[in-house]
């Protein structure tokens, strides 16, 4: 070893980043002791084996493509491989590697400085996660300032309408010649005014983040059929097939009926706008509702849409979150169905079908298995 060799030595050793020189085949020719204490193996064992034997069979490809492009006109890139260590967990290093090059510009040599960022990369995940939750925190107080408002103003035409219909029913009670399809329509005309008030009252439950299990119970089968007779014009509209299949004698569950309508109206509407988007004749909505044991329910609404985009996971059902347009929704559908089902003590999961479209499927406990 030459004197400036030994001086090049005595430096790289006393440094704490990890140093290593390769050649353009890959193997190693020089590890410093920080490089050694990383990978937890001893200088013998590094000289002469390749560097990206030390790379994940996810990663060995990309990593070498890069550091083969550098260059002259490209002499340095920076690398971040992941290596899981003798605890078991990962680690990321970060590699900032040049070429050594020759007169005539040919690579004769690589040389790395890497320093492990694990520290780094995981307060960098943590403050995400906050940034995402504090977000998160912002839209549903921003929901509850403006659905607050919005519920407030609703309820004051409802009032409205709930006396004018109590008055015309009224009048028609002591008309001469009572018409009887007239106090039908009136009467369903304070049923559905009843039913706004109702959703509207849930919806202020959903924005006050109340999840407390409700004392009702309910024939899950039924609401399903409530739910679709409320939307069957607009389903028939959009030439949609409604698949429906409601296994006889499934026990009831817990919430109120009106909460599991509103949610059966949800996963339809949801639905049925993902099959606006696809040019084909046959569109099917499939509804299954069927008891799992003895004290379990199960919900499944799918279609042959073109099903959830890969990636979207469980932020579908955040609110506001929403993959349509800017103006076609608020994304809150699937936020509020999934406080429905929390409500009832239940689960749902959302994923693709395996031959075509999207299904969402909801599991619910029976009432009477905690003793409602």
């Amino acid at each position: 070893m030459t004197p400036k060799e030994s001086i090049y030595q005595a430096v790289v050793e006393d440094q704490t980043e990890m140093i290593r020189r390769f050649l353009p085949d890959g193997r190693l020719t020089f590890v410093n002791s920080a490089f050694c204490r990383f990978y937890n193996k001893k200088p013998e064992e590094l000289l002469g084996s390749k560097f990206m034997d030390l790379l994940s069979n996810d990663e060995r490809d990309s990593i070498v493509r890069q550091v083969f492009s550098i260059s002259p006109e490209n002499p340095e890139i920076i690398t971040e491989p992941s290596y899981k260590g003798a605890d078991g967990k990962i680690h990321f290093v970060q590699y900032i590697t040049s070429g050594i090059f020759d007169e005539n510009g040919n690579v004769v040599e690589y040389q790395s400085v890497g320093r492990d960022v694990t520290t780094q990369r995981q307060a960098e995940a943590t403050l995400a996660e906050a940034r995402t939750a504090m977000e998160q925190a912002s839209r549903v107080t921003t929901l509850a300032v403006i659905g607050g408002g919005i519920a407030h103003e609703i309820n004051q035409p409802l009032n409205a309408i709930r006396i004018l219909t109590a008055s015309a029913q009224l009048l028609a009670k002591r008309s001469m010649q009572p018409d009887s399809e007239l106090a039908r329509i009136l009467g369903d005309v304070a049923s559905q005014v009843d039913r706004i008030d109702s959703i509207v009252n849930h919806l202020r439950e959903h924005l006050r983040q109340n999840r407390t299990t409700a004392t009702a119970t309910c024939d899950l089968g039924q609401a399903v059929r409530s739910a679709l007779s409320l939307i069957n014009a607009q389903v028939l509209a959009r030439g949609i097939k409604v698949d429906l299949n409601i296994s006889i004698g499934l026990p009831s569950v817990n919430g109120g009926c009106i909460r599991f309508e509103e949610l059966v109206a949800n996963l339809v509407a949801n639905a049925m706008q993902a099959l606006d988007e696809v040019d084909q004749d046959d569109k099917i909505i499939r509804i299954d509702v069927a008891a799992r044991g003895e004290d379990t329910v199960e919900l499944t609404v799918s279609d042959n849409g073109p099903g959830f985009k890969k990636g979207l996971g469980e932020k579908i059902f955040e609110p506001f979150f929403s993959t349509k347009a800017p103006g076609n929704s608020m994304g809150l559908g699937l936020s509020i169905v999934q406080t429905i089902v929390q409500a009832a003590g239940g689960s749902i999961k959302a994923e693709n079908r395996a031959d075509a479209g999207a299904v969402v499927k909801i599991i619910l406990p029976a009432a009477d298995r905690n003793g409602a």
